[in-house]
């Protein structure tokens, strides 16, 4: 028995009068999102490709496809229409997908059958297939060093221990609970936020296309209609200029951060707006999936360079680094919620994970501090370490000393060639009214001649992804 599958298929049965989704003004209940998810199951059956393509549309179509292709014992694969036609043609090659959910004509010819999601061709109401645990639920294109994407699977047995983890470090969500979903499907901390409350009967509310990410988020907020929220960093950075002092916030009880680094000023701007909600810096690789690690913040804050502590494993996940006798290095990731290779990439399976004692680790490629008490600290990318004039140049720390002469803003930093082919520090802020002497003085003050960036580089905001992380690569186009 597939017991993640059993878990949610009776969640909807016994859930049919709950809210299931909200996007925009429209509500779906379980019973409709399950009634659609058996007419898209109903279609699929006919086709012999295990994995199947969903055309990313924002709508109740495409949460019920995720149902469907899950209970029909498939795996999805997300398409993304904003990105370029070569990387999902790509995407869908690699994938072996020969079917692909929409319920919106794509315009793009992939090669591939399409079938529409909101057509009703017949029900089939009837309990997921008996697969093992050890199918592949998702396969997520992340993007390769090569412009290659490289496929991550995770199991549903992966998806089922997440869940057990979340529950037993956060608690179960009530039906009463709302929980925002901000995310792309391409990016995997999508999964939690749909995947935790569908297995509790409670409600996503996810974002559409017709508003900015930020300020929906604020809107909903202001309003008291989210109770969990998983968010990225970034968020913030948009968000805290638009707050109302006069306005807190009093549903949210419990707000996740993860995807990025998160620094204590940002937490230290945005507690006041929320001061019912428990926080928790947690971290993870798509690898390792969605997240396992967990940092409660409360009035003391561990940080290192302004980086809160991303803390200590999950329950099924483990963390180390080669030699356990060092306080610090590259971490190293094993246990129930690792995937055990990329898709059909030998290669960078062999660069990336590493096998010590009969146990697989992933190499995260993350540098990290271990202090005392057993909580880790993220520092820094393996590959953001600059060497500038033969000397190690640690952006973190720059970045650290740059926001402390930052009100409501936060700096990164980049690593960038001249004209001559030498690597100059680049620092961005997204605060058109920061005085660049300020912070410059201050810069020269606590760091070496080598670590003072060549420009600063003043922004309203920072571009993002479509995971809402700041895009570093679109950063460097500005200069």
């Amino acid at each position: 028995m597939n017991i993640l599958l059993d878990n949610l298929y009776r969640t909807f049965i016994n859930s049919r009068n709950n809210i299931c989704v909200a996007i925009d003004k429209e509500q779906h209940t379980y019973g409709e999102v399950f009634d659609i998810s058996c007419q898209i199951r109903h279609q699929i059956q006919k086709t012999s490709s295990q994995n199947i393509g969903i055309y990313l549309t924002d709508d109740v179509f495409m949460y019920a496809s995720i149902l469907a292709i899950w209970l029909e014992g498939k795996t999805y694969v997300p398409i993304h229409p904003e990105f370029p036609y070569n990387k999902n043609k790509n995407v869908i090659e690699q994938a072996e997908t020969e079917t692909i959910l929409s319920s919106v004509e794509i315009k793009e010819d992939f090669g591939v059958n399409t079938i529409n999601s909101n057509e009703d061709f017949g029900r089939v109401c009837v309990p997921p297939k008996n697969i093992p645990m050890e199918t592949n639920a998702y396969i997520l294109f992340t993007s390769g060093s090569t412009g290659n994407p490289k496929g991550v699977p995770i199991q549903f047995s992966n998806l089922f221990y997440f869940s057990e983890s979340f529950h037993t470090t956060f608690g179960n969500l009530n039906t009463d609970d709302s929980v925002l979903q901000m995310f792309e499907l391409t990016f995997d901390l999508s999964v939690m936020s749909y995947l935790i409350p569908w297995l509790n009967g409670a409600k996503i509310t996810a974002l559409h296309k017709n508003e900015t990410k930020y300020l929906q988020i604020l809107d909903l907020l202001e309003a008291n209609e989210i109770t969990v929220a998983l968010m990225v960093p970034s968020i913030l950075n948009l968000i805290i200029p638009y707050l109302d002092s006069e306005i807190n916030n009093e549903s949210l009880r419990l707000n996740l951060f993860c995807g990025e680094a998160l620094l204590a000023k940002q937490i230290e701007n945005w507690k006041g707006f929320v001061p019912n909600s428990e926080m928790y810096n947690v971290y993870g690789p798509t690898e390792n999936t969605i997240f396992c690690t967990f940092y409660k913040i409360g009035n003391h804050i561990k940080e290192k360079n302004g980086i809160i502590s991303i803390g200590k494993s999950l329950p099924n996940s483990c963390m180390r680094f080669l030699d356990d006798s060092l306080n610090e290095g590259e971490l190293l990731l094993s246990g129930k919620l690792l995937t055990q290779f990329y898709w059909k990439n030998e290669i960078k399976t062999q660069e990336t994970f590493i096998e010590i004692q009969g146990e697989k680790l992933y190499r995260t490629g993350d540098w990290c501090i271990k202090d005392d008490e057993g909580d880790f600290y993220y520092t820094n990318r393996i590959d953001f370490q600059a060497k500038i004039n033969g000397f190690r140049v640690e952006l973190a720390e720059i970045e650290y000393f740059a926001n402390q002469k930052l009100e409501n803003a936060v700096s990164v930093t980049v690593l960038h060639k001249d004209n001559s082919g030498n690597d100059v520090l680049i620092l961005f802020v997204n605060d058109l009214s920061a005085s660049e002497d300020t912070i410059y003085q201050h810069l020269k003050k606590n760091l070496p001649d080598y670590c003072i960036p060549q420009k600063i580089i003043k922004l309203e905001k920072f571009p993002v992804n479509t995971s809402g992380k700041t895009d570093r690569n679109e950063l460097k186009n500005l200069i």
